[in-house]
C-alpha cells in the first residue's frame, strides 16, 4: 500500500469515528453497559432470592435501584466520568460481599481484577485513580480467596449444588462479555490513536515539504528531488507568468494569490504522470519530466502555456486572462542538476526578451 493510500485510509478511519462521537454513541454505549448492568443485577437479584441469601439479595436490590436511576438520568448527568467511577465501586463491593456470604465457588471475587483493564481505558482526569483501584482490587482478590479457602467463614454455602454451578456460569460469560467489550473499545482507540500519528506526521511532512499557496512543492523539497538526475534523462521546466506584478496592482493581492493557485493546478493537470512541480519562487514554478526527450518537453510545456493562456479570470465584472513563460533544458545521468537548472533558466529569460508566451528551448 502506497504512503497516500495508507494516509487516505488513515484519515476516512478517522473520520469515521469521529463521526460515531458526533452522533452521540459515546452516549449510546453509556446506556447499552447501564442496560447491561441493569439486567445482569435483576438476575442476580433473583438467584440469591432464590438461594435464601437475604443480605444479597438486599444488596442486589441498591444495585438495581441505582443502575435503574442511572440509566433514565444518563442524559441530564454533565459529569459521566462519576457515574463510571460509581459503577466500578459497586462492583468491586458486589463482588466482596458475594464473595463473603455464597464463597469462590461462583467467582464473583473474578470481577476484582476484570475491573482493571476497564479503569485503565476510562479516560481519567487524574491518572492516579487507575492505579488506586488496581492497589485495592489486587490484595482485595487475595484476601478473599485466603478468608473464604474451603468455605470458611461463608455465610450461605452453596458448594455442590446447581446454584452455584449457575452463578459460575453466568459470572463466565458477564465476565467474558466484559474483557471481550474492553478488548474492543482499547484495540478501536488504539488504531484510532495510531492513524491519528500518521496523518499528523504526514501533515507535518507535508507542511514542511508543500507550499502552503499552490499546494505544489516548495524549493526546498524540489531540490531534495532534483539532487541527481536518472539514467533516462529528464526535462527541467522554470515558467514564471508573464507581467504578474500588474495583476497585483490592477485586481489586488487576493486575486494574484487566485492566478498562482490556479496556474499551479493547471500546471499539475498539463504534467504527465510521473512528472513533479513546484513553486519555484514568487510567481515561478518548475516542473520535472523524467525519461522526456527536448522536443516531448517542449510540446509538454507548450501545453501547459495554452491551458493557463485558456483560463479565464473574473474580478467584478472584469475578465483577465495570464500568460507565462517557459524555459526549458534537457539534462542526464552526467549533467550537474544544477547546471541544468540554470540553464532552463537563463532560457526563461530569454524567452521573456523575445515576446514572452512561448517556450525556449535552445
Amino acid at each position: 500500500m502506497s504512503s497516500n493510500d495508507q494516509y487516505n485510509k488513515d484519515v476516512r478511519f478517522i473520520e469515521k469515528i469521529d463521526g460515531m462521537l458526533e452522533r452521540r454513541l459515546d452516549h449510546t454505549a453509556y446506556i447499552f453497559t447501564f442496560a447491561a448492568c441493569l439486567l445482569a443485577h435483576v438476575l442476580y437479584l433473583i438467584l440469591f432470592a432464590l438461594a435464601g441469601a437475604k443480605i444479597m439479595a438486599v444488596f442486589n436490590i441498591f444495585s438495581v435501584l441505582y443502575y435503574a436511576a442511572s440509566f433514565f438520568r444518563i442524559n441530564v448527568v454533565k459529569e459521566k466520568l462519576n457515574l463510571v467511577y460509581a459503577t466500578i465501586a459497586e462492583i468491586m463491593l458486589h463482588a466482596v460481599f458475594a464473595t463473603v456470604c455464597v464463597g469462590l465457588g461462583p467467582n464473583f471475587a473474578m470481577f476484582l481484577l476484570m475491573i482493571i483493564p476497564l479503569a485503565f481505558l476510562v479516560p481519567n482526569k487524574n491518572k492516579n485513580v487507575p492505579f488506586v483501584i488496581l492497589f485495592i482490587s489486587v490484595p482485595l482478590y487475595g484476601v478473599l480467596n485466603y478468608y473464604c479457602k474451603g468455605g470458611a467463614h461463608v455465610i450461605y454455602d452453596l458448594s455442590g449444588t446447581q446454584l452455584e454451578t449457575v452463578f459460575y456460569i453466568i459470572n463466565i460469560i458477564i465476565g467474558s462479555a466484559v474483557l471481550i467489550y474492553v478488548a474492543g473499545i482499547f484495540t478501536v482507540m488504539n488504531i484510532y490513536i495510531e492513524c491519528k500519528l500518521r496523518v499528523q506526521t504526514e501533515q507535518l511532512r507535508l507542511l514542511a515539504s508543500t507550499d502552503p499557496l499552490t499546494k505544489l512543492y516548495n524549493r526546498r523539497e524540489m531540490l531534495s528531488r532534483l539532487n541527481s538526475i536518472s539514467s533516462s534523462g529528464c526535462v527541467i521546466g522554470i515558467g514564471d507568468i508573464d507581467d504578474f506584478k500588474k495583476v497585483n496592482d490592477t485586481y489586488g493581492h487576493d486575486k494574484g494569490d487566485e492566478v498562482l493557485s490556479t496556474v499551479a493546478s493547471l500546471i499539475t493537470k498539463s504534467l504527465p504522470e510521473g512528472a513533479s512541480a513546484a513553486r519555484w519562487g514568487g510567481e515561478e514554478f518548475l516542473f520535472l519530466i523524467p525519461g522526456c526527450g527536448i522536443e516531448e518537453g517542449k510540446k509538454i510545456a507548450d501545453g501547459v502555456i495554452d491551458a493557463i493562456r485558456a483560463n479565464k479570470f473574473k474580478s467584478g465584472n472584469t475578465e483577465f486572462t495570464v500568460t507565462m513563460t517557459i524555459g526549458i533544458c534537457r539534462g542526464s545521468s552526467e549533467d550537474n542538476v544544477y547546471d541544468v537548472i540554470n540553464t532552463a533558466d537563463s532560457r526563461l529569460y530569454k524567452g521573456k526578451h523575445n515576446g514572452k508566451a512561448h517556450t525556449e528551448y535552445e
